[in-house]
């Protein structure tokens, strides 16, 4: 391991000394239909339209192997045997070495409204636009490069990523160029101001998260960051605006930051509700399985059918994402050890029961450790419930803040545009 690390730090001291200048990082070249586009850029189109994608990735080790004469100046002092995108080789001192490429991924993912067709890892693909009417989509490209560097027998590998999106408009719809949960931005595009609106919606779902894991301190120091972004928002169209008087842009924040944490409240004082409910019902349920007898009757399997579906009802009732919910403000919480078992929630569902005395085992054995760990669920649930109490008094914040932005549009959740 330490003769490894001493050839990586030969290998990083080589390529440092002689470098004239730093290779740029991995950056991807996308062509539609033979025409360049940046990442951000929007692409109008009609319904219906099929167009070409090219992507192509530079930057990085590719730079490297490419350019050695610019990044590595090792064509004064070495013999360059080959150069490439694929690789570089070359003997320096009577000793060979060589970069070289093992394997290059690309990914396409396409929004709602267009359909990708190509081949895994292929560098092109095929965009179907549909026929339904929309205001704008994207285009995702991702892409990765494997490299090996050999010398002296020794190998090191190294990763380059890329990633760009392009967005598509319909032609005759909106000339937004932006769209992420909490902003919008129309008019004309803006690389600058784009890191800016990017930057709010960081600050905005760093409020979301700390409101998820109960932390209220981090979203105080979350709220400043967030109230700079939109300032720094509004300095930055400004600059433009100094440099390019005819520029025109349109911003739009949507929602709060405190919206779903809000509507959570409602929800949680219903799950807090069941689960006080809960507990009786399982102790309860509990009983009554331990009066079934060990030998399988008609009767007896039609009791624990009946049992076994009390619980099932009781899940069943549960809010719409009860789980999700849990899992998302109490991460410590099993799902998997409060959902009924697949095999016994079957027998809820068909109302008959095979194996008598494996399931009574089995459902005996998940009603025992239920009520071990209720009374501590219990207390969780309660207390996330009272901490979500405090997202009111955000809620009314963040709303009477965005309301008094003048140089923007602000929108409730779920307003039509």
């Amino acid at each position: 391991m330490k003769i490894f690390f001493l050839f990586l730090v030969v290998v990083f001291m080589f390529e440092g000394v002689h470098a004239v200048q730093p290779v740029r990082k991995p950056f991807l070249l996308i062509t539609i239909d033979g025409k360049p586009y940046k990442s951000g850029e929007i692409l109008t189109v009609q319904a219906g339209q099929k167009l070409m994608m090219g992507v192509e990735m530079e930057g990085g080790r590719r730079d490297f192997c490419k350019f050695p004469d610019t990044y590595a100046d090792i064509a004064g002092t070495a013999q360059i045997l080959s150069r490439g995108s694929n690789g570089l080789a070359y003997q320096l001192n009577g000793k060979k070495a060589e970069w070289k490429l093992l394997n290059e991924k690309t990914a396409f993912l396409a929004g709602k409204f267009a359909r990708i067709n190509s081949q895994a890892n292929q560098s092109k693909c095929e965009i179907t636009i549909s026929n339904e009417k929309f205001t704008q989509t994207s285009v995702n490209v991702t892409a990765n490069t494997s490299w090996q560097f050999s010398q002296d027998g020794k190998t090191m590998q190294e990763e380059n990523f890329a990633g760009s999106m392009v967005y598509i408009k319909l032609a005759g719809s909106s000339d937004r160029w932006f769209l992420s949960p909490s902003i919008q931005a129309g008019g004309m595009k803006n690389d600058r101001i784009q890191e800016k609106l990017i930057a709010f919606q960081a600050a905005s779902d760093s409020i979301e998260d700390n409101f998820y894991r109960m932390k209220l301190l981090a979203v105080q120091h979350s709220v400043q960051n967030l109230q700079a972004a939109v300032n720094s928002i509004k300095s930055t169209i400004d600059e433009v605006k100094m440099d390019k008087p005819e520029y025109q842009i349109s911003i739009v924040f949507v929602g709060l930051p405190s919206d779903n944490p809000n509507n959570h409240i409602s929800v949680f004082a219903t799950i807090k509700n069941n689960w006080i409910l809960y507990e009786p019902l399982v102790k309860e349920l509990s009983d009554q399985l331990g009066k079934l007898p060990a030998l399988a009757t008609k009767e007896s399997k039609d009791e624990l059918v009946g049992i076994i579906g009390k619980y099932a009802d009781w899940q069943y009732n549960l809010p719409e994402n009860t789980f999700k919910l849990l899992s998302r403000y109490i991460p410590d919480m099993m799902m998997e050890n409060i959902q009924i078992p697949g095999n016994i929630h079957f027998i809820a569902e068909e109302k008959t029961v095979t194996d008598y005395t494996q399931t009574l085992s089995d459902f005996n054995d998940f009603l025992d450790q239920r009520i071990q760990h209720l009374p501590d669920e219990i207390q969780k649930i309660s207390l996330v419930y009272t901490k979500l109490q405090a997202v009111r008094l955000y809620d009314g914040m963040f709303r009477n803040y965005f309301t008094s932005i003048n140089w923007a549009k602000w929108k409730k959740t779920g307003e039509e545009q």
